[in-house]
């Protein structure tokens, strides 16, 4: 009887072993050929970084960039970017655009910014933060007064305009170009104005020389200010003529800021370059035909009108101090 049993529980345990092996080999085989059809993934399809990837990837080329094309709308955006000087240029253009229905224009400016101190103020972070709560169609930038000043990178301090120093800024302008660029915006690039001051005005026209170079390499257009609040020979006057033909006190006190008045006539210069864009499909770098010859108020020489009608606008101010609105159109 014991031996039976034996046999018996064997026999039992051998069918349950060839359950099994019938129930498990299905398995092996479909994982075997699933395996051979395809390696087995680390990660999802849909997330599996290029990083893990063999395919070379393609040199890039840096090249000139041909200018964006001009999309027509019913409605535009635009967005002027800059430092104390895009707040009047903000101010400036709104008024000169203000009876065309098409254009919105807002401020995004902030005083005292720049390139060179980005622990203070990223433009490129900002830019990202005002396109993802307003469309930026059009981009005006007024950018540099602020940048003479040495940069500091990785701890690292390289003096103004020493090779270093230009590579990074260089580098930055590209940087916010590129951020602006891939919200779709038209970009145009403020040449700055003569100044008063020959040391700094020197110091401008070095980064309009930057600003122009990177314009010409970015596809972008740099409108140009040569002959705008300024003499006959090009150098710095603080009178000469408005947009409307009419002499005005153009520029503030410190030299640097404009009047209402003056900005206007920088807004009617942009404008110029946008409508023309808009209207004729153009899209090429804007460049003053001709600059336009300001006649300079001597106190001493103008007529009883000339001396009465300035008198007004001779108020101190900044582009960011609106005290001093004056006439505007």
């Amino acid at each position: 009887m014991a031996g039976r049993a034996v046999v018996k529980s064997e026999s039992d345990k051998g069918r349950r072993l060839a359950l099994a092996l019938a129930f498990a080999l299905p398995l092996v085989l479909f994982w075997w050929a699933a395996a051979q059809a395809e390696p087995m993934r680390l990660t999802p399809p849909g997330v599996e970084s290029a990083a893990l990837t063999t395919q070379p990837i393609p040199e890039q080329k840096q090249m000139l960039a041909a200018p964006a094309a001009a999309v027509k709308k019913e409605r535009y955006n635009v967005v002027v970017l800059g430092d104390s000087l895009g707040d009047g240029m903000w101010a400036g253009l709104y008024h000169v655009l203000r009876k065309d229905s098409r254009f919105n224009v807002i401020k995004k400016s902030r005083v005292a910014t720049g390139f060179s101190r980005q622990d203070y103020y990223d433009w490129n972070e900002a830019v990202r933060e005002i396109a993802a709560e307003t469309k930026i169609d059009i981009a005006v930038v007024v950018m540099g007064t602020n940048d003479r000043q040495p940069i500091v990178e990785n701890g690292v301090r390289h003096a103004l305009f020493d090779d270093n120093w230009r590579e990074i800024y260089k580098r930055r302008v590209d940087d916010f170009t590129a951020t602006l660029q891939a919200t779709g915006a038209r970009i145009y690039w403020l040449q700055l104005p003569v100044m008063r001051s020959p040391r700094f005005g020197a110091d401008m026209a070095s980064f309009n020389d930057i600003f122009e170079e990177r314009a010409r390499a970015n596809g972008i257009a740099f409108v140009r200010t040569e002959g705008l609040a300024a003499g006959a020979d090009g150098s710095y006057t603080a009178y000469g003529e408005d947009r409307f033909g009419r002499t005005r006190l153009l520029r503030a006190e410190d030299g640097i800021h404009f009047t209402m008045a003056g900005y206007e006539l920088l807004g009617d210069k942009v404008a110029e370059a946008i409508l023309t864009d808009t209207d004729g499909g153009a899209a090429a770098s804007r460049v003053a035909a001709a600059p336009l010859a300001l006649r300079v108020v001597d106190d001493a020489a103008a007529t009883a009108d000339e001396a009465t009608y300035d008198m007004v606008d001779r108020r101190p101010g900044r582009s960011d101090d609106w005290l001093w609105l004056g006439a505007t159109n």
